[in-house]
């Protein structure tokens, strides 16, 4: 009776294993391009007119390109644009960190969460080309959904200091996701 039991026991147990793993969502192919749309903020306080000059406004864009199923760049763009639209002198900095993408797993709902490692990142300003100032403790968060097109990502990105953390929705960028490589004709050519 007892062998039995083990026996009906583990048979359960297997087609539960079996079901779980037959009903975890498979994670979509992150490869390619994702952006975010600007998040723009008018600069409205005093000592923001008097630095950036009236109806300036602070721009974030966000771009995430995942190379491999394990390897991608994000990078934060934030820059001060004047009323007329034209880039501030001396405004714009980049946070550009290299991500290691791991595991994905279930998350609550139709949410899969993947595992990232930040490997590198820094803070860099394009007026001073020779500045950078390494980012330590940055942590990046990515999640994909089940239940959505495939299109679409979150991404959580909280600095060391938490000023400057945000998070934001990615949209898989339309056209080449791929670097294209040229064909080169080899035959020889008829004159």
């Amino acid at each position: 009776m007892r062998i039995q039991l083990i026996t009906a026991a583990a048979v359960l147990l297997l087609s539960a294993t079996g079901a779980i793993a037959q009903t975890s969502p498979a994670a979509p192919s992150l490869t390619g391009t994702w952006r975010s749309a600007p998040d723009e903020m008018k600069l409205t306080t005093d000592f923001d007119k008097s630095v950036w000059g009236p109806n300036s406004t602070s721009v974030r864009t966000v771009e995430l390109v995942v190379r491999s199923t394990s390897d991608a760049t994000l990078r934060v763009v934030k820059k001060v644009v004047d009323g007329k639209g034209r880039t501030v002198p001396a405004s714009t900095w980049i946070e550009e960190s290299q991500l290691q993408i791991g595991e994905a797993t279930p998350g609550v709902a139709d949410r899969i969460e993947h595992q990232v490692t930040v490997k590198n990142a820094v803070r860099l300003f394009p007026d001073d080309p020779d500045y950078k100032f390494a980012i330590d403790g940055l942590r990046v968060k990515l999640v994909t959904f089940t239940a959505r097109d495939g299109n679409s990502m979150e991404v959580r990105y909280d600095t060391p200091e938490g000023r400057g953390s945000f998070w934001e929705t990615l949209t898989r960028a339309r056209g080449a996701t791929t670097p294209r490589t040229r064909r080169v004709d080899t035959a020889p050519s008829k004159k």
